[in-house]
């Protein structure tokens, strides 16, 4: 495939990478320091997925540095808050059969894309992996709490043609699947990001501690319980058929094998940059006004961490 990552930050740069690695041809576009160094030194990729040099990426800092290229795929990976922007400087490159996926988190992405490039070709991703710029041209992937789900909302594209994609990322070594209710992934992703995002950032500590916690146990519960209420509200259809249900996996089974990781959310207001709150616990505030539904626990996380945003040194 030829294959465009816009926002080649860890995230992108780590599935973008993988994919270059099995041959695929890969056009990362991201920061100038990170972008330099992996044309100087190749792409170091580390961690959980292995060690790697990545040599033949083509890097840029910004789509008018990209040839007329004929994309089979566009991975968009900015942050949520950036998701308008990017979709809009790839459009022109995209062609008809060109499909442009989200790997970001949040609610909203896909629609975004769907609007600017058509629903036939959009593509929404769970992503369960987590990763960081350790340094300048090299990314390690520091958790995996699941495969890469991939589809399509509004059942659009041909499943062949996704589960063909799924198949692409897996053999490059990212586990991937395909669904036909990525919705309900989305909404889980999001369950799992509103209970422990916030709070790791705000308190500074991992998720095996927030587990470990009565306070922070209680709190999360509370949250999980506004999810569930919204997502009933909204006709979206989850995974568990009640909060408790969901408690007990996150609990059980998702926080233990993330326990030693901390929110990206925490990176980003230690070095004083905006975090995706609005994308989701603000999101979930935003969708139960819509359905006259008070969600204060929601409301009060999204609050504290736009003051903390507010408080910290900006970035340079």
């Amino acid at each position: 495939m030829n294959v465009l990552v816009m926002g080649a930050g860890a995230i992108g740069s780590a599935a973008g990478g993988m994919l270059a690695r099995k041959g695929h041809r890969v056009h990362l576009i991201g920061r100038p320091a990170h972008m330099e160094a992996v044309r100087r030194e190749d792409l170091l990729i580390s961690g959980l997925w292995g060690q790697h040099r990545v040599r033949e990426l083509a890097v840029h800092t910004s789509v008018t540095d990209v040839a007329d290229e004929d994309l089979d795929l566009v991975l968009i990976a900015t942050k949520t808050y950036d998701t308008l922007q990017a979709v809009a400087a790839v459009a022109p490159l995209a062609g008809s059969h060109t499909l442009v996926a989200s790997l970001q988190n949040g609610l909203g992405n896909a629609e975004a894309i769907a609007d600017r490039v058509g629903k036939e070709r959009t593509l929404a991703a769970r992503v369960m992996f987590g990763a960081d710029i350790s340094a300048p041209g090299k990314v390690e992937v520091t958790v995996q709490g699941g495969e890469l789900m991939l589809g399509n909302p509004w059942g659009a594209v041909a499943p062949k043609r996704i589960e063909s994609l799924a198949v692409a990322f897996s053999e490059a070594g990212v586990a991937a699947l395909a669904t036909e209710d990525i919705k309900g992934f989305l909404w889980g992703k999001l369950l799992y990001n509103c209970c422990l995002n916030p709070l790791s950032a705000l308190l500074g500590v991992s998720y095996g501690r927030l587990g470990e916690m009565e306070p922070t146990r209680q709190a999360i519960a509370g949250v999980i319980s506004e999810v569930f209420a919204v997502a009933g509200a909204l006709g979206v259809k989850l995974f568990w058929s009640r909060p408790q249900e969901y408690e007990e996996v996150l609990f059980g089974q998702l926080v233990p094998i993330t326990a030693a990781h901390y929110a990206s959310m925490y990176a980003d207001l230690q070095r004083g940059k905006r975090t995706e709150i609005d994308s989701l616990n603000g999101a979930v505030v935003r969708l139960g006004e819509e359905k006259g539904l008070a969600t204060p626990l929601n409301l009060l996380l999204t609050r504290l961490v736009q003051a903390r945003e507010w408080l910290a040194p900006k970035a340079a």
